[in-house]
């Protein structure tokens, strides 16, 4: 069942022209309750690439969980994948969406060693091999994102484990609070494309259009399900 985005704007905007503005979207469910880790990406009509980020991003394992559960880097940047349990973890990319409807734009797999000697890994009821693993000399892992798109993450030692990417095409792009909220500032001033992504969906969402202007303008999104309880 293909599942959209409904939004309903609702913009402040000034006649006379200036260089930037701040734009705050708030995104809510179906049911009317704030929407967090919602990818909230800003296109200016007059295009800016995003600078990839100066030093890589660490995306920790941790507890049998990825931390931060959603990352959102711009293009040309570098994921830093470190294992911080006291036993080994596997990390691969995998498709986004819960049919797997969104095929992951970089595919990678490594095993990364225990930061430290330790006993076997808990009990996991989705772990998938107890075979004796080969160590790989390393903790962590680097890999190089240069194409736009969503991310998924897996391990295969604890297939209970998830976590999400979302590469940025666009200079301005934020994920929502646990209110809902994604703010920006620094926008040019005119014509913007905003997108929304949530790791729930099933397909692109509509694109809206609206106008940013030297006064604070607001967006208010109201997604057409309801999204699971934010991963803690």
């Amino acid at each position: 069942m293909t599942k959209h985005f409904v939004l309903a704007v609702s913009t402040s905007l000034a006649a006379l022209a200036a260089h930037a503005g701040t734009l705050q979207v708030t995104v809510t469910g179906q049911d009317g309750k704030p929407a967090a880790d919602v990818v909230v990406l800003v296109e200016p009509a007059v295009k800016v690439a995003p600078k990839p980020l100066a030093a890589p991003i660490v995306i920790g394992q941790q507890n049998l969980r990825f931390t931060p559960f959603l990352t959102i880097v711009p293009v040309g940047s570098t994921l830093r994948f470190a294992n911080q349990d006291s036993y080994d973890h596997h990390v691969r990319s995998t498709p986004s969406g819960p049919l797997g409807s969104m095929p992951a734009v970089k595919q990678f797999e490594m095993r990364l060693d225990a930061a430290s000697p330790a006993p076997a890994a808990p009990a996991d009821e989705y772990q998938t091999s107890a075979a004796p693993r080969k160590k790989t000399g390393t903790t962590w892992s680097d890999v190089k994102v240069d194409k736009p798109g969503p991310i998924g993450l897996g391990c295969h030692l604890h297939s209970s484990m998830r976590g999400q990417i979302y590469v940025s095409g666009t200079a301005w792009f934020a994920k929502t609070d646990d209110n809902g909220v994604a703010t920006f500032d620094g926008v040019p001033d005119g014509a913007a494309d905003v997108n929304l992504w949530h790791p729930d969906q099933l397909s692109e969402q509509t694109t809206l259009r609206l106008q940013v202007g030297p006064a604070p303008a607001k967006a208010g999104g109201r997604l057409n399900f309801s999204p699971r309880l934010k991963r803690s």
